[in-house]
């Protein structure tokens, strides 16, 4: 920990899908409390901007244009972020896309598609950060899953399955690595304000309907889920892994 306080200052982390969202959160996080901050996403403009606001509360960050559907582009951008910040202590799984769709007309693209970026993606990056980790003695990997890996919801199967098999990846990487000091566990949100949340309660009708399902009765923001993963990305959380942590307002346990 430096003077100041910040716990993960001489940290390096890659947060994937850091241009909005909980991804935008967990980068600006994690840049407040110290490390240097690689944001990744497929946007430009918006990691940039990710960065940039991060740099600006004098923190450590650059942006990296980052498919993670792509496996060449995995490795490319990985030797690049690595030479260009160093090894990555902490690696924020986070890039994600969701479908609504009935499942009799779904796709083996569309499920294909779903399960690369949520599922698949972070099993790559999981495995390409792993080997320098288990050389220096430990590291620190978040996985963003949802409620909905959880709980089931109509017309969103290729998302939910996804979001199931977050849980599980993330159980099994903490039982192969434990040994080698990497900790993994899953941050699990519930309803946050996002894009897609914002859209899909613009109807008043639902968005009642969603809210009285919450015990807290409102939405999380995006600030709220960073200061979750700083703890898992920090020492404290050293004895913690293989666990899925719900931020929900109480919605899976009601």
């Amino acid at each position: 920990m430096s003077e100041d306080g910040r716990v993960l200052a001489g940290r390096v982390a890659l947060v994937t899908g850091a241009g909005r969202g909980i991804g935008y959160g967990i980068a600006q996080a994690l840049g407040g409390a110290g490390a240097t901050v690689a944001c990744a996403a497929r946007s430009v403009d918006q990691v940039e901007a990710a960065a940039a606001a991060i740099r600006s509360r004098s923190g450590s960050a650059r942006a990296f244009r980052f498919d993670v559907t792509r496996a060449k582009d995995i490795a490319t951008q990985m030797e690049a972020i690595t030479q260009a910040l160093g090894p990555i202590d902490i690696l924020v799984n986070n890039a994600g896309t969701i479908l609504q769709k009935r499942t009799i007309e779904l796709t083996d693209d569309e499920w294909e598609r779903v399960l690369a970026t949520n599922l698949t993606s972070m099993f790559r990056l999981a495995r390409a950060v792993a080997p320098s980790m288990i050389t220096r003695g430990g590291g620190k990997i978040i996985n963003v899953g949802s409620l909905w890996g959880k709980i089931g919801v109509p017309q969103f199967l290729a998302y939910c399955v996804s979001k199931a098999g977050v849980d599980a990846l993330t159980r099994s990487l903490s039982a192969e690595w434990a040994r080698h000091g990497i900790q993994v566990n899953c941050l699990a949100p519930g309803y946050i304000r996002t894009d897609f949340t914002v859209d899909a309660l613009a109807d008043e009708r639902k968005r009642a309907m969603i809210l009285s399902r919450i015990p807290l009765r409102r939405l999380g923001e995006p600030d709220e889920v960073g200061p979750l993963a700083v703890y898992l990305a920090s020492p404290a959380s050293d004895f913690m892994t293989g666990q899925t942590i719900y931020l929900d307002g109480g919605q899976g346990s009601s």
